[in-house]
C-alpha cells in the first residue's frame, strides 16, 4: 500500500512538472517570436540637392533589389511588439553629375554617372502595433530604423574627363576605387502589414514598408585626385514587399 502511494505521488509530481514546464514553454513562445522572410525591393539614389561644388547632380533611374532576412519579435503584450533582426540587402540606384560652369577644382572630372549596385547586412530595431483582427488575420502597422553596413560595392561608370572628350566606360565593376560608398548607412522605415495565423505556434505574413535613408550613401570625394567629382548628399529611397513566415 505504502509502495502504491509513493508511485502514486512520484507520477502526480512527474505530471505536474511537464504541464508546469509546457506551461513556461507556451508563455516564451507568445512572448518571443523569430522567423523568415523575403522579397523585391525598388530602390533609388535621391539627391538632397541639385547641386553641389560646381556640378548639376541628378537621379537617373532606380534599382529593384532583394532582401533576405531573420526576425525576432518581443511582445510586450497583445497590442505591441518589440522587432529587430538581420538581414542581406541588394539595394542600388543610378546619379549623374555635371560640371555647371567649367570651374573645376583641380583633379576633378567633367562629368559622370555611376549605376550603383550595393549589398548590405542591415540591422533594424522597431516597433509594431496592432490596429485590428478579423478572425485569425492581424493588421498592424510599424515603424523604426535600420543601421545597414556595406558588404559589396560594383556598378557601372561613364566618366568625361574634359569637355568636349569620350567617355570612358566601364561596366560591373569594384565601384571602391573611382565611386566610393560610406561603409554605413541608417534609415527609417514606416509599414503596414497582415499576419495571419495557421496554428497557435505558426504565422505567414505579408508587410509593405517605405525606408527613408537619413544619411549620405556616397563619398566619392575620397577617390583618386585625377577622378574626383562631388555628388553633395545622397541618400536612399526604397520600397520593400516583405512576405515571412514565423515558426
Amino acid at each position: 500500500m505504502t509502495k502504491k502511494i509513493i508511485l502514486g505521488l512520484l507520477i502526480g509530481l512527474t505530471s505536474a512538472n511537464a504541464l508546469n514546464a509546457q506551461s513556461n514553454a507556451d508563455r516564451v513562445f507568445k512572448t518571443f517570436r523569430f522567423g523568415l522572410y523575403t522579397g523585391p525591393t525598388f530602390n533609388s539614389l535621391r539627391p538632397v540637392a541639385t547641386e553641389a561644388e560646381g556640378y548639376v547632380v541628378s537621379k537617373v533611374k532606380g534599382n529593384v533589389g532583394f532582401s533576405l532576412g531573420l526576425c525576432a519579435d518581443y511582445n510586450i503584450n497583445d497590442r505591441y511588439t518589440v522587432f529587430s533582426g538581420l538581414s542581406l540587402d541588394w539595394r542600388g540606384g543610378t546619379v549623374a553629375v555635371m560640371d555647371k560652369d567649367s570651374n573645376l577644382q583641380s583633379g576633378y572630372i567633367y562629368k559622370n554617372e555611376v549605376k550603383y549596385n550595393l549589398q548590405y547586412l542591415t540591422i533594424p530595431i522597431g516597433l509594431k502595433m496592432k490596429a485590428a483582427q478579423f478572425d485569425k488575420v492581424k493588421i498592424f502597422a510599424q515603424t523604426g530604423i535600420d543601421v545597414a553596413f556595406l558588404l559589396s560595392q560594383k556598378g557601372d561608370i561613364s566618366t568625361t574627363l574634359l569637355p568636349g572628350t569620350t567617355a570612358i566606360t566601364a561596366e560591373k565593376v569594384k565601384l571602391g576605387g573611382m565611386a566610393k560608398s560610406t561603409p554605413v548607412n541608417a534609415g527609417w522605415m514606416l509599414g503596414v502589414g497582415a499576419e495571419y495565423e495557421i496554428t497557435d505556434k505558426n504565422s505567414v505574413y505579408v508587410t509593405l514598408l517605405y525606408r527613408n535613408g537619413f544619411t549620405d550613401v556616397t563619398t566619392p570625394k575620397l577617390n583618386t585626385s585625377t577622378v574626383k567629382f562631388s555628388d553633395g548628399n545622397i541618400r536612399f529611397n526604397t520600397i520593400a514587399l516583405r512576405l515571412g513566415y514565423y515558426f
